[in-house]
């Protein structure tokens, strides 16, 4: 899509998003060309990508050229390396990891993959694989990695290729990107930032390969833990073993000798430099992974935001997908500071309810030593990156059932809305002086929560792909324009009277809320161990047909309340 003066030209699109940029041209006539238009496109997760190390997202499952896999190789110098550069004082460990090491090198004297590495280390023993810290086992690994290079000893990058990827609706949302960043830009660039994988080199190549559209310059912007600690410290000659330190990152410099060249250099260039060249960026995309890891790029170990966060902040297009979609919530509303959720499960969350982190750079911190556990319900109280402030984000959403984990960090942070996002989807929020919207795109929809204080309940509504929403200043309502476009009810009998079990389970709330709109239900019950959802329907309950795919039915206001059973 090129726009010139508020004129959009669509081209390649499928119908939902060919009818959204389409609306979208005529939103877009209504900005002055002296405007900001800011756009948020928040994914969230799984978008299913065809590249060589992922085959089975390839039309066809085809093998494209390119990097297949990571490789380890348990060779003499790599034991004697994990020997004399353990990285610890506990020699127990470190004997028994070598006497085991040794035995699978005997039965594996040639490279291997890292799944026939730990499962031959499981078989042998599985035990000793679990009492390694994070920090021993990722020293270990890195340290048997050995680089994928071709016969000339170069570097062998994993290869994307979206064209051939087998669900469409990943394209949807790789072809908004696209037309966003070139509306009313000659020259776009887009930069990647891979700070929410523990290893944002490996992440490169993929993000790279995944933002590479005609018209548009793409980069790997290597604005990593250790270089965001290096850049402001002035410690860029020991940008290696801050890394290690850190980020407990081993070895990179011989398996992505390119990237921490770049990572290097961009220390060097200094502070000013990448407040400039990120200011010089028409958008940028924070990668999936964990989001603790991407907000340590943003703020320092006291909480203070680094010199290029607000660069990054204000961007015209902001990108996220998982981690990076989640890392957006922030700031402060109405109801006060807007909190990044950063772990848990629902059954945890009903049961501990939801804690909050110690300290700005930590996922879990001194709660954890008070017996949370991994599905713990944790969550950064200052928020993230704070592109968006309407509520909290949360993602990968219908497909884990977090619906109860969104509405339980909601009570115990008094705000008002959450915004849950299917994967392979993306919220789209658009910006502009007078003016806000929100659209969904790609194969599902997006679960809003609206949480209503001194009740015990809480509204839940669902946005299907093709929704349009006003956003107004009482909340958030489906736009005109998509209510006039609503399809056919469908004859369906209504539900069983029956109480439906492992509600919290495999999308199956989804999938309740979905039979109950297209039925036109008002009452609905299910239940999770000992915990009862009830889901009534009220006078301001409304059901749209939106779509005819499994997930297009859209829910507006359904009442749901969760219960202990006695």
């Amino acid at each position: 899509m090129e726009n010139v003066q508020g004129r959009c030209v669509v081209g390649k699109f499928t119908g939902l998003l060919a009818s959204f940029l389409v609306f979208l041209s005529s939103y877009s006539a209504h900005i002055n060309a002296s405007e900001t238009q800011k756009t948020l496109v928040l994914i969230g997760g799984a978008l299913t990508t065809c590249s060589s190390m992922s085959s089975q997202n390839c039309e066809n499952k085809t093998q494209l050229e390119g990097k297949k896999s990571n490789r380890y190789h348990l060779t003499d110098d790599a034991l004697n390396k994990i020997k004399s550069q353990w990285v610890n004082n506990n020699i127990d460990n470190r004997n028994k990891v070598l006497q085991l090491l040794a035995t699978v090198a005997v039965q594996h004297p040639s490279q291997i993959d890292k799944s026939t590495l730990l499962w031959t280390w499981r078989d042998l023993d599985n035990g000793l694989l679990n009492k390694l810290t994070d920090q021993e086992y990722n020293f270990v690994i890195d340290t048997l990695e050995v680089p994928v290079t071709d016969a000339n000893n170069k570097r062998i990058k994993e290869a994307v290729n979206t064209k051939m990827n087998t669900v469409h609706a990943a394209n949807d949302i790789l072809d908004f990107v696209s037309a966003t960043a070139k509306v009313n830009v000659e020259q776009p660039i887009l930069l990647a930032i891979t700070a929410s994988s523990r290893d944002p080199y490996e992440s490169a190549d993929f993000y790279e390969g995944l933002l590479s559209f005609d018209g548009i310059e793409t980069h790997w912007l290597a604005l990593t833990p250790a270089l965001a600690q290096a850049i402001t410290a002035g410690r860029c000659e020991d940008l290696g073993s801050i890394r290690e330190q850190s980020m407990q990152l081993f070895n990179r410099q011989q398996i992505y000798p390119d990237r921490t060249d770049a990572e290097q250099a961009l220390c060097e260039q200094g502070v000013d430099n990448l407040v400039k060249t990120i200011n010089s960026a028409t958008g940028i995309m924070l990668n999936g992974g964990d989001q603790s890891l991407t907000r340590k790029v943003l703020y320092d170990e006291s909480g203070k935001a680094y010199p290029w966060t607000q660069a990054i902040r204000t961007r015209s297009l902001l990108v996220g997908t998982s981690a990076g979609t989640a890392i957006q919530s922030g700031g402060k509303n109405q109801a006060g500071n807007v909190a990044m959720i950063t772990n848990g499960t629902s059954l945890s969350a009903l049961r501990e309810g939801a804690h909050a982190v110690s300290a700005p750079s930590e996922r879990c911190g001194d709660e954890c030593k008070k017996g949370l556990t991994a599905d713990s319900l944790t969550y950064q109280a200052n928020g993230g990156l704070a592109s968006f402030d309407m509520g909290i984000l949360d993602t990968h959403f219908s497909e884990r059932d977090r619906t109860a984990r969104l509405a339980t960090l909601l009570k115990a942070t008094k705000q008002q809305h959450g915004f849950g996002i299917d994967e392979t989807t993306a919220l789209v929020v658009i910006n502009s002086a007078k003016t806000q919207l929100m659209t969904v795109i790609g194969k599902n929809g997006v679960v809003y929560l609206h949480n209503v204080p001194n009740e015990a309940t809480f509204r839940y509504s669902y946005w299907p792909a093709g929704a349009v929403i006003d956003i107004t200043a009482t909340g958030f309502k489906l736009n005109q324009r998509t209510l006039d476009n609503v399809l056919p009810a469908i004859k369906m009998p209504p539900l069983p009277m029956q109480r439906f079990s492992n509600i919290l389970t495999d999308a199956k709330l989804r999938s309740l809320t979905q039979a109950m709109c297209l039925s036109q239900d008002k009452t609905a019950v299910g239940q999770q161990d000992e915990f009862l959802v009830t889901l009534n329907a009220s006078e301001s309950t409304q059901y749209y047909r939106l779509n005819p795919t499994s997930n297009g039915c859209a829910v507006a206001q359904l009442n749901v309340s969760i219960t202990t059973i006695p």
